[in-house]
């Protein structure tokens, strides 16, 4: 066996124990972030950089030609286009209208839109799989979003909002698609170096990637935004009551979807009462959303840079509620 120099073996213990504590690392980190003086945008070129490193480590895992194989049977295939055009585009026209007749003012309907327009976060892989959920299906979810959301999410945002997008709709699908094309450039180059059998036995050291490039994406997020709180701190606690609303709201949609699911099942001839497959992946995907790449791609705007750094809360604190649930769910009292 081939002896590393031992820094490169430092390294890799440390990415193996920052993804092994993934969990308490990433909310420490949000809270490290908040008090964190500003860095005058210095971290903020540097976005679109993180976002590709952070979409490159969840394909990297995911065996890309298997995956579109599966998911090109007819019935699979027909399931995920229904999830995923669900997510993309029912989702936020179903949102958008929804707060829109609440009275929601016009200031924080962007906020609204560009969450649920954004593909899920590709990190939700590596979630599932840290949280013990079916991995397959978010894989491919995942996958098949980030395909189509370039398309979709910037047409639909500039029919949604109209005349307050700030950029046009086509230059913002090529932002987009530059940094989703990037991650998966990063990956395709990762699997032919390192291969698929070292790949799988780096799954700690990739976890630990992921949880240090969310922490990284944390300093242009949260530069000023903890003066901007004390600013205005009733704006802060609305955007962040948002944050924490849309996305974990969207994850109880999810479940009260699939327990009416249940209980169709239940009243009908057929007595197969258990949740459809991957149930709490599709939730976990559904409500967290790559709200960064609207970030990196949009001109800064303060209130979207607040609403941004709120939503960081529920998404880094997602692993540790989940898993909670999880953990609830398997061991009942």
């Amino acid at each position: 066996m081939k002896e590393y120099p031992m820094i490169f073996r430092t390294i890799l213990w440390l990415l193996s124990a920052c993804g092994r504590h993934a969990r308490i690392l990433l909310p420490l980190g949000v809270v490290i972030a908040l008090v964190l003086p500003s860095n005058s945008g210095f971290f903020k070129p540097a976005t679109p950089f993180i976002l590709a490193i952070l979409v490159g480590c969840a394909f990297v895992r995911l065996d890309i030609s298997a995956a579109l194989k599966a998911a090109l049977r007819p019935q699979r295939l027909l399931r995920n286009f229904a999830i995923s055009l669900g997510l993309l585009l029912v989702l936020p026209i179903l949102l958008f209208t929804i707060v829109k007749w609440c009275g929601m003012s016009n200031a924080m309907l962007p906020l609204v839109t560009w969450y649920s327009v954004a593909p899920p976060v590709g990190t939700t892989i590596w979630m599932c799989v840290l949280l013990g959920f079916t991995a397959p299906i978010a894989m491919e979810i995942v996958l098949l979003t980030n395909l189509l959301a370039p398309f979709t999410g910037p047409f639909l945002g500039e029919f949604l909002l109209g005349a307050s997008v700030p950029v046009s709709s086509a230059t913002l699908c090529l932002r987009i698609l530059a940094i989703l094309g990037s991650g998966l450039f990063l990956a395709l180059l990762a699997k032919y170096a390192l291969g698929e059998d070292r790949i799988e036995e780096s799954q700690n050291q990739f976890d630990g990637v992921s949880t240090i490039a969310m922490l990284a994406f944390l300093l242009p997020v949260f530069d000023g935004i903890g003066v901007m709180a004390m600013a205005a701190p009733f704006l802060a606690c609305a955007c962040l009551g948002l944050a924490f609303g849309l996305n974990f709201g969207t994850q109880a949609l999810i479940f009260i979807i699939s327990r009416l699911l249940l209980w169709c099942q239940i009243v009908s001839p057929v007595k197969q009462v258990q949740l459809p497959e991957g149930t709490r992946s599709v939730a976990v995907v559904a409500g967290n959303r790559n709200l960064g790449l609207y970030f990196a791609a949009l001109p800064t705007d303060p209130l979207f840079s607040l609403f941004v750094a709120a939503y960081q809360a529920p998404l880094y604190l997602t692993p540790m509620v989940a898993g909670w649930f999880a953990d609830r769910s398997r061991h009942p009292k």
